[in-house]
């Protein structure tokens, strides 16, 4: 497949009329403007072709790709807050319990920034203060967990700078309201840094957490020693020994969330093969990775799998709402034989091109127990 030129939108509006397109001269010309070419028409006109070589669409309009289109970024903006939601709750359960273990007393309020509090997945040794009793087997130390593994010490929460970089980066956050005479930092904390080193500031875990992204999130619940990490699960009502399971649904849950976060088309979406499944979730959750190679672990997901993992944290039937309406529009509009051909492509695509399998997901009428 050859690199493409530009085209002038004249000549996008051409090759669509020549293609067989149906459209409104005027909303085409406002449609060229108001969206992505590559994502309005690209993104879908496999699923509308009568006719792959050469191009060709039967009965197709302008408002088909418009609708399918709207569709997707409104599935997007669901998912989207019910992502926000589960990583609002995982900041929550974090800051509070750690909280109470280490940053309980006006002194300890920085202790989040202490390494000493954590665990580093490399090390072996048991008398070491960071002692990690996984690490001889450790998941994924070759794919999605290795920066989280090799790197403990680069962990943002570890930066000398961090508090320095809070206060000055987030104007909410205000130097005089977190400086207090009775504070003083101990060793080994972050403290706040200008012209001179201040030791009476310090900003409450609780605040610092909202600005941690989903991914420095899933990286802090690595270094979460057993203890802390057993009342986060209890929050998600998990046992301490699915630790990593939770781990790895939270993985998945990241790609889903950086894929809404930057635009991409929903219905496309797959997980990087990079993100390697652990065989428990495939198993609890009925997924078909793509990938499934002999003694390697299995990866790439689709978004009616990534559903499912979701739907663990979630209730989600919403989303059955909005598939229904894009599934009935297209019967409307198109006719049932064409309206049909259409769902079932943009069902497959999405995962499941069976609608009662998406019924089940989207209707609690299947349970996930780990």
């Amino acid at each position: 497949m050859a690199i493409k030129n530009f085209e002038t939108r004249a000549n996008l509006k051409e090759k669509l009329r020549k293609r067989g397109l149906l459209f409104d001269d005027n909303e085409l010309d406002e449609a060229l403007i108001k969206y992505n070419y590559f994502n309005l028409f690209n993104g879908f006109e496999s699923l509308l072709l009568s006719s792959s070589n050469p191009k060709k669409f039967d009965k197709v309009n302008l408002k088909d790709f418009i609708a399918l289109y709207e569709f997707d970024k409104l599935f997007t903006s669901a998912l989207f807050r019910h992502l926000n939601n589960i990583e609002e709750k995982l900041k929550s359960s974090i800051s509070h319990h750690f909280s109470a273990k280490y940053c309980n007393s006006l002194n300890d309020t920085m202790q989040y920034t202490n390494k000493d509090n954590y665990m580093n997945p490399q090390e072996k040794n048991i008398n070491h203060i960071n002692f990690c009793k996984y690490s001889s087997n450790y998941p994924f130390v070759n794919n999605q967990n290795r920066s989280i593994y090799y790197e403990f010490n680069a962990f943002s929460l570890f930066s000398p700078f961090f508090l320095t970089n809070l206060i000055n980066s987030n104007d909410y956050i205000d130097k005089t309201f977190y400086t207090d005479s009775n504070y003083s930092a101990p060793n080994k904390v972050a403290k706040y840094k200008d012209n001179s080193i201040h030791t009476d500031i310090a900003v409450p875990f609780w605040v610092a957490i909202n600005t941690l992204t989903f991914g420095e999130i899933i990286r802090l619940l690595h270094y979460l020693k057993d203890d802390v990490m057993k009342e986060v699960l209890n929050d998600f009502n998990l046992k301490l020994s699915k630790r990593f399971d939770f781990l790895n649904m939270l993985d998945f849950l990241l790609c889903l969330r950086n894929n809404c976060a930057h635009g991409f088309l929903i219905n496309r979406f797959r997980t990087p093969k990079k993100y390697k499944i652990n065989s428990l979730l495939e198993k609890a959750f009925n997924l078909s990775p793509r990938s499934k190679g002999s003694g390697s672990p299995s990866s790439i997901l689709n978004l009616f799998d990534v559903i499912k993992i979701l739907s663990y944290f979630e209730e989600i039937s919403s989303l059955k709402k909005l598939l229904n309406k894009i599934l009935f529009r297209n019967y409307m509009f198109m006719g049932i034989k064409r309206g049909k051909n259409l769902n079932k492509k943009l069902l497959g695509r999405m995962g499941s091109s069976s609608y009662s399998n998406w019924r089940k997901i989207l209707s609690k009428k299947v349970k996930y127990i780990l």
